[in-house]
């Protein structure tokens, strides 16, 4: 899964440039119902800007009146120019560390040194939704040991049913020496299914229908 399938585009973006003042500012992200956006100038990532970095350094700077303020302050004296960026290359799992890890609204996606888009929290849940197929067929949790061969039988349990598997993802559970499957399968009986896979020692922890 690479950031270049989840990223939003350049072209599908709206920034706002270092010159344009506050309220110019302001009123891209009320329209869009944003609560930041790209700084960019010339097509080269600056920075961003943030609606609640705004109102701060309002009140930081102790100024009377708020319209001066946003009409004479331009997004280049405000702005955030400290972030952490990704290539559009890079697998999907690397930016939401990087999300995790640092407070950030976005991160910049750039292609070599060309910046190409950005990515969202919003991109991030949905690579992992589509990772654990929450849209398709029926969920079941399987808990086992953590042991060689154990992921090897399940699987061979279920094609021995006939069933085609959608999605696996292997998750540690953190209690010593189990791990958890998360499977999503087609079928329309998935009860038979549970009941076979409990029959050869595994332990069901949920279905999801």
């Amino acid at each position: 899964m690479y950031i270049r399938s989840y990223m939003l585009p350049k072209q599908k973006l709206t920034t706002v440039g270092l010159r344009e003042n506050l309220i110019a500012a302001l009123d891209k992200i009320n329209q869009g119902n944003f609560l930041s956006l790209p700084v960019v100038e010339e097509d080269e990532f600056k920075g961003i800007i943030m609606k609640e970095g705004i109102y701060r350094k309002f009140f930081e700077l102790q100024k009377d009146n708020r319209e001066e303020y946003l009409n004479n302050t331009t997004v280049e004296e405000i702005f955030s120019k400290e972030f952490e960026s990704v290539q559009a290359s890079d697998r999907i799992e690397k930016a939401s560390y990087l999300l995790k890890e640092i407070r950030t609204p976005f991160l910049p996606v750039f292609d070599s040194n060309k910046f190409v888009g950005i990515l969202t929290h919003s991109a991030i849940f949905n690579a992992f939704s589509e990772m654990f197929g929450i849209d398709k067929g029926t969920g079941i949790v399987v808990n086992m040991f953590d042991l060689p061969g154990q992921l090897a039988k399940l699987t061979d349990i279920i094609r021995k049913e006939g069933i085609n598997i959608m999605n696996i993802a292997v998750l540690d559970p953190k209690v010593l020496d189990l791990m958890q499957v998360i499977l999503r399968v087609d079928t329309d009986n998935i009860d038979d299914l549970a009941q076979k896979i409990q029959q050869a020692g595994f332990k069901i922890g949920e279905i999801r229908r």
